[in-house]
């Protein structure tokens, strides 16, 4: 009867400890409450700043760092507070009301949908040369991007328990393409984009490649760390060490390869080589570039 009590108490301590654990990971993601661009870009052919906040949702959220707080609760709050014009105090209002901890808040300043010079030459040769109807050239007709898309926004992610500005700054993008709003849709992707870069800079990757098997790579970092499937990373190995005032502050670091994330799990991760041979060896740095 004592040693079924003990193994109850066993699973007990068990099914509690992993509870607390998955409990404290899943916290260590910071939420982003992502406020509504304003378009003043003037630019209204395409619903430019919701493509434009609905990228920025979908890299934040997918960044594996970070989670973005929910919509229908975004929405409410948005509406019950009468959040038209925002201050410099509505990201802390934000934060108590939704429990986001940063908030994204800007404006799309440029919005450009318009030919493109290069992929307009291009037609012009291949119509020039298919003057018998060749289906071949035909067909590559079909590829030529005659539209180019830019965009612009400016973007400010602020800490919502102090009100600091973390980092204020301009993130552009720019496609071509065929199709107006698909063009423009990937002109914003590319912003927000380069907006993650800047996010993920905040908190800097870097992990150790443990074992090489083949051409897999295992490196002692997984998802736990905000690492995605499909991200390219940097490999670079110590060299000699940084001395500033008699003491060593770093170390430094030669590239010697790059490495393609495929395979993400909670502990490590596999990667294979990019661009061929490499000298990458056991106990190297990986990083984001």
């Amino acid at each position: 009867m004592k040693s079924g009590r003990n193994f109850f108490l066993t699973v007990f301590s068990v099914v509690t400890f992993c509870l607390c654990f998955f409990a404290e990971v899943h916290a260590e993601k910071k939420v982003v409450a992502v406020m509504p661009l304003e378009n003043v870009s003037g630019y209204a052919e395409y619903k430019v700043a919701e493509i434009m906040t609905e990228n920025l949702i979908v890299e934040i959220q997918n960044s594996g760092s970070y989670t973005v707080a929910e919509r229908t609760q975004m929405g409410r709050v948005l509406k019950e507070q009468g959040f038209q014009n925002l201050t410099s105090d509505s990201p802390v209002e934000i934060g108590e009301m939704t429990g986001a901890h940063y908030s994204v808040v800007g404006k799309v300043t440029m919005a450009v949908v318009a030919n493109n010079p290069s992929g307009n030459v291009l037609g012009n040769f291949l119509n020039q040369l298919n003057t018998g109807g060749n289906n071949l050239l035909s067909s590559a007709g079909n590829y030529i991007h005659n539209l180019k898309a830019k965009v612009a926004m400016d973007v400010r992610f602020v800490d919502n328990k102090t009100g600091e500005i973390v980092f204020a700054r301009t993130f552009e993008g720019s496609k071509s393409g065929q199709n107006p709003q698909a063009t423009l849709n990937a002109a914003c992707k590319v912003a927000a984009q380069n907006f993650l870069k800047e996010l993920q800079s905040l908190n800097p990757f870097a992990a150790r490649i443990a074992e090489i098997s083949g051409d897999e790579i295992y490196i002692d970092e997984g998802s736990e760390s905000g690492l995605r499937k499909g991200e390219t990373l940097i490999v670079a190995r110590e060299s000699s060490p940084i001395v500033i005032k008699g003491k060593i502050v770093g170390m430094k670091n030669n590239i010697v390869g790059k490495v393609k994330v495929v395979e993400v799990n909670s502990e490590y991760s596999i990667c294979k080589v990019e661009g061929g041979t490499s000298s990458i060896k056991k106990g190297d740095i990986v990083k984001r570039g």
